[in-house]
């Protein structure tokens, strides 16, 4: 992200807090107001304490008073902070434990916003730095917002009862611990700005760090590690990273230093060890024109008023950081979500589901070229269409149109002779069932995996029916627990990992297990062999009788039997046909036939 983007104005930094402050009182306003109740009635009784009853103290001694009175100021300051004692440690307990549920709260509504938004934003590399920054830090920016906000109130509280206190003795003093905190707050505030940036390109540079250092120990990449030369690169560019962070970190570490060494300089060893007691020793001593019990009630204010200061300080600091974090949060909550916000105009055609592609063409954004070029294509019910096509050809986007995954750039997709644009983009979808190549196994059980919700007992039937339809119900078997066995060892040691092809046929059975008038398979079975995947094929284009299938395969083998297939080249629909017409033509499909490994098919058809 450029540095522009990171620049925040103050008035946006305020709005920030104030937008993370509302998430907080959305969810529990009562936790919020307590914390910072309790902080202010802390705060205050400490600063009574160290001022106005000190000072009463040395008084009554100096008056030669008996030692009940001084007593009874004893007792009186012991309840003061007993009180503030007791309310702020039972409020922040309180809050603790109400910060959990709110920051729960806020992390599933990212999660939501993460389900509901557009396809579009994968492409953004934005979208990543925002999410995951927004993910991790809003427990920490909840937190942080709050007692910010707390601390600058009991500051601003106990620096009033402090001040009061000094300005009916001497005003002077005031000005030392002001002056202080004038330059710790402009020093701090060039501090936090500069580490902020540093924890942003530190997080760009170890997210390449991270990648070379995780490949080592997932499993998906052991076999290729121990039997390639690929581990010597990703040292080189783990090594690489961390040259990048160290060569960063000095670079911001000479940046810091100038701004820390002033803060120290004048604001802890000028401001506050020696300006105050000297002052103080020359009114006592040399002008004679303040009493003991003032000298003492006067360095306690001026501490207390410094110590605030920096509370306040270090609260602003805090503040800072809450608008920087809450700006990638708020960015991220803050994006438009077109495609799957989508509620319909018109209801999604019940009866009516053909689907037609009309003069259809898509690019990407901020890309020139076009990956789909005026593509027109009718889906019957029924009908089983093959498309086929070089890798690039446009197969899986067009795939993802269908899907509305992605608007169109030109034309229009109809569903039931309905824009699809113009249907509940979830009920659209649920017209529609689709296994991709790139399909997930959850860490759940596999009837789980196969309804892809939760699961009563009256499914099991459905379920057990859909993994036999798939072609596994001899693995089903096999399982220890039937349908309610664990898939991956992510949450139980005893979990059962499939092999590739056993994971696609689960995925597949998701297909049978819904019945949905279209069924779109891309790439279903690429990781069985070529008998096993044509038998699967077989299996589902007679269990799908009633559906239309959209078949999406390398293997010319398995899309033999479509009614139709569809070539695919630089986007266009270059072929169109049954099997033998395509081969009868002598065209582009008959070549791509003739060079594939035919003996499968001999063995398949024999």
């Amino acid at each position: 992200m450029s540095k522009s983007k990171d620049k925040i104005s103050m008035k946006r930094l305020i709005s920030n807090v104030g937008y993370v402050m509302k998430y907080a009182c959305k969810y529990d306003g009562k936790m919020a107001a307590a914390y910072i109740a309790g902080m202010c009635t802390n705060t205050a009784a400490c600063t009574v304490i160290n001022t106005f009853l000190l000072k009463e103290i040395i008084d009554i001694l100096m008056a030669g008073a008996d030692i009940l009175s001084v007593i009874k100021v004893l007792v009186v300051i012991a309840l003061v902070n007993a009180v503030g004692l007791f309310v702020f440690g039972g409020l922040e307990n309180y809050a603790n434990v109400k910060l959990v549920r709110v920051s729960g709260a806020i992390q599933r509504e990212l999660m939501e916003k993460a389900r509901l938004m557009d396809l579009k934003y994968y492409d953004i590399p934005e979208y990543y730095d925002d999410f995951v920054i927004a993910a991790s830090q809003s427990e920490t920016m909840v937190t942080m917002a709050i007692a910010s906000v707390g601390n600058i109130a009991a500051s601003l509280l106990a620096m009033l009862i402090a001040g009061t206190l000094i300005m009916t003795i001497n005003p002077i003093i005031a000005i030392f611990p002001v002056t202080g905190f004038v330059i710790n707050i402009i020093t701090r505030f060039i501090i936090t700005k500069l580490e902020y940036r540093y924890s942003i390109e530190k997080a760009k540079i170890g997210r390449k760090a991270d990648y070379s250092k995780r490949v080592f120990y997932q499993p998906e990449y052991a076999k290729e590690i121990k039997l390639t030369g690929i581990e010597d690169a990703l040292m080189e560019q783990y090594d690489e990273a961390i040259r990048e962070e160290r060569k960063m970190a000095l670079k911001y570490s000479l940046k810091i230093l100038p701004p820390t060494l002033i803060n120290w300089i004048c604001t802890f060893t000028v401001c506050q060890f020696f300006a105050v007691p000297v002052y103080l020793a020359y009114l006592a001593i040399e002008k004679q024109s303040i009493a003991l019990g003032d000298v003492a009630s006067l360095k306690n204010a001026s501490n207390d008023i410094k110590s605030r200061l920096d509370g306040m300080n270090y609260a602003l600091v805090d503040f800072q950081k809450v608008g920087q974090y809450a700006e990638k949060f708020r960015r991220f909550m803050d994006n438009e979500v077109n495609i799957e916000g989508c509620t319909g105009e018109v209801p999604v055609p019940e009866n009516d589901c053909t689907l037609e592609l009309k003069n259809v063409s898509f690019k990407y954004k901020d890309s020139g070229d076009y990956v789909i070029r005026k593509v027109n294509l009718t889906v019957k019910k029924g009908e089983k269409l093959a498309l086929v096509g070089e890798n690039g050809a446009g197969k899986s986007t067009l795939i993802k149109l269908i899907m509305r995954l992605y608007d169109v750039t030109e034309g229009e997709i109809t569903f039931g002779g309905v824009d699809i644009r113009r249907l509940n983009t979830q009920e659209y979808r649920r017209k529609i069932g689709t296994v991709f190549q790139d399909f997930q196994i959850y860490g759940a059980t596999l009837s789980e995996n196969v309804k892809t919700d939760f699961v009563a007992e009256s499914d099991s039937e459905s379920i057990i029916a859909a993994l036999e339809k798939a072609d596994l119900g001899g693995k089903l078997a096999k399982l220890p627990n039937g349908i309610d066995t664990e898939l991956t060892k992510e949450f139980s040691e005893s979990g059962t990992m499939l092999s590739g092809g056993e994971s696609q046929k689960a995925a597949i059975a998701r297909i049978f297990m819904r019945d949905t008038p279209i069924a779109i398979l891309d790439e279903p079975s690429s990781a069985l062999d070529p008998i096993a995947e044509y038998r699967l094929n077989r299996s589902m284009l007679e269990n799908a009788e009633s559906q239309a299938v959209i078949l999406i395969s390398h293997r010319l083998s398995t899309t033999k039997d479509a009614d139709r297939i569809i070539l695919l080249e630089h986007g266009q629909i270059a072929e169109s046909g049954t099997h033998s017409q395509l081969l009868e033509k002598g065209g582009r499909y008959a070549e791509m036939w003739n060079v594939q490994a035919e003996k499968y098919c001999a063995r398949i058809y024999a």
